[in-house]
């Protein structure tokens, strides 16, 4: 990632027009964020994922609420599809539910129990609801499972139980199980309410149950090691294990933990480690490349320019971005190195993710000189939008309407 210092030394190169909106563009750090925020309110559905459970219930409630069972059921279905949200005629549904959980369906035995546990349609009973999750678990519905689970692991409403927990999910399939695992060591860590070695216990149960070595245990570790002594060492000893099974996110974490020790054989190890992890296509990896080739010597950065030109070559977004990066922001760049900076960034911005677009937008914008540049910059900062970049959205607007189609043919026209 081009660091904010580096483009604010590229904003020196602007006068007029472009100083006044570049500057405004600039003042944004581009900063990587590593650790993961767990709340343990009740999450809301983006509108996209809502849409079905929502017009279920919406088609389903009249007959529900006129005594139709098979309506309670579509409607006990969508309440556990969109989540703990309050609805209209919830207060009406509570016994419904409970009526026909009572007769067996899981579906009304979960939704009852959500119900209860945020205070949907009455008061809050945590204690109850953990019980209805339990029954409907029982009956063979897993999302039902995993509540109770959950609700067992962190005593949430109910006297916590970690054998309890771990039989309601036995019955959930292993990566499902691990998942849900992953998420209650993350609650345990919860600020304030840090409970380490119970976080601990959970994450390793995670972990053996990944086969794969896809699950995303790196964040949960790094964020453990934080609150334990002699963290530092637990996290190496840790995320090694997640590293030799292939897991990117560990990877990274380890070859940043070496990169920052700054010793010539961390660095050398960090490499090692980054190259690991590029070989998966990870961006992240890709731009911890970029921040070697720049702090180290031959033979360690031929090493690494080889296999970013190669990747590159290959067509690999992220290979482009790190060589266009180091190009142009490199500690001895010429003109030269400049317009293969940019034909690298280029290459990247046209394989079509908005925020290189919209960091190329903004080199170009450095060139007060060429206005075919400013032409071009002005393209890719609509394309950007196009792509959702909001930043690019509100610069674009400065500099009058453009048409996407218009856009893309600036960029083929520049290309050809």
């Amino acid at each position: 990632m081009v660091s904010f210092s580096k483009f604010q030394a590229a904003s020196a190169m602007l006068s007029g027009q472009l100083l006044r909106v570049a500057s405004r563009l600039l003042s944004t750090a581009f900063a990587l964020g590593l650790g993961f925020t767990l709340v343990l309110s009740a999450p809301v559905a983006s509108p996209a994922i809502a849409a079905g459970p929502e017009t279920m219930l919406r088609q389903n409630l009249p007959a529900a609420l006129r005594g139709d069972r098979t309506a309670v059921r579509e409607v006990a279905r969508a309440i556990v599809r969109i989540g703990p949200r309050s609805f209209k005629a919830a207060a009406q549904m509570r016994p419904l539910l409970r009526s026909e959980a009572m007769r067996g369906s899981s579906a009304a035995a979960n939704a009852y129990g959500i119900l209860l546990q945020y205070g949907i349609g009455g008061a809050k009973n945590p204690k109850e609801a953990a019980s209805w999750y339990a029954k409907g678990g029982a009956n063979g519905n897993l999302s039902a499972s995993k509540n109770a689970a959950l609700a067992y692991a962190l005593g949430w409403g109910v006297q916590r139980n970690t054998k309890r927990a771990n039989q309601l999910l036995a019955k959930v399939p292993s990566d499902q199980r691990s998942r849900k695992m992953l998420e209650i060591s993350k609650a345990l860590m919860h600020p304030g309410r840090e409970e380490p070695e119970l976080a601990l216990y959970w994450l390793e149960r995670a972990v053996s149950l990944d086969k794969s070595g896809q699950l995303n245990a790196a964040g949960a570790y790094r964020s453990l090691a934080g609150s334990m002594e002699n963290g530092d060492e637990k996290l190496l000893e840790w995320l090694q294990p997640l590293a030799d099974k292939g897991n990117a996110r560990a990877t990274i974490f380890l070859a940043r933990h070496y990169e920052e020790n700054g010793t010539d054989l961390a660095r050398a190890k960090a490499v090692d480690l980054y190259l690991q992890a590029a070989e998966t296509k990870d961006a992240d990896a890709y731009e911890g490349l970029g921040r070697m080739l720049a702090v180290t010597q031959p033979p360690l950065s031929d090493r690494i320019l080889a296999f970013l030109e190669e990747k590159a070559q290959a067509g690999v977004p992220s290979a482009n971005l790190a060589l266009g990066t180091h190009y142009l922001f490199g500690a001895t760049t010429s003109g030269e190195m400049r317009e293969k900076g940019l034909a690298y960034m280029e290459v990247a911005a046209r394989a079509g993710d908005p925020e290189t677009q919209y960091r190329l937008a903004l080199v170009l914008l450095g060139d007060a000189s060429d206005t075919t540049r400013h032409d071009l910059a002005r393209a890719y900062l609509v394309l950007s939008a196009a792509g959702g970049n909001k930043r690019a959205a509100q610069a674009a607007k400065q500099f009058g309407p453009l048409t996407v189609a218009d856009a893309q043919e600036i960029v083929e026209t520049a290309r050809n």
